[in-house]
């Protein structure tokens, strides 16, 4: 811990340890603590990724379309079929990236929440009364 005077709604991090002004929490995909002067950069990551994300999904949805019913019309399917690598790998891509659409959302949403009421994670759980 810094033995130094902390000014309000600062916090020490331990992964990086330094205080860090307006603290919301250290993200380990950025290497580095989002506080009071990366912010908004944080959260146009999570923008952009989030675009991506529904980009993929979009542009996916008719592979996925075809590989769904190519395993209805498929009257046999074996080991040696040509096809099936390739079509149970577009089936498992489509719902990982569904997976991460849902999880993106409401992250981005929970983060502009916060942002909008002018609160940090640590502050967040703070008022619920849980430990950080």
């Amino acid at each position: 811990m810094c033995n130094v005077f902390k000014p309000e709604r600062c916090h020490h991090c331990s992964s990086c340890n330094r205080c860090v002004l307006n603290m919301d929490h250290h993200c380990p995909w950025v290497n580095n603590c989002v506080g009071f002067w990366n912010r908004k950069y944080f959260l146009l990551l999570l923008i952009y990724v989030l675009l991506m994300t529904y980009f993929t999904l979009f542009s996916s949805a008719y592979d996925f379309y075809k590989a769904i019913e190519w395993g209805f019309n498929a009257q046999s399917v074996g080991a040696n079929d040509k096809n099936l690598g390739k079509m149970v790998m577009i089936m498992i891509a489509y719902i990982l990236n569904f997976i991460v659409v849902c999880l993106m959302t409401a992250f981005l949403k929970f983060h502009i929440m916060l942002a909008s009421e002018n609160k940090t994670t640590i502050e967040n759980l703070d008022k619920l009364g849980k430990p950080f």
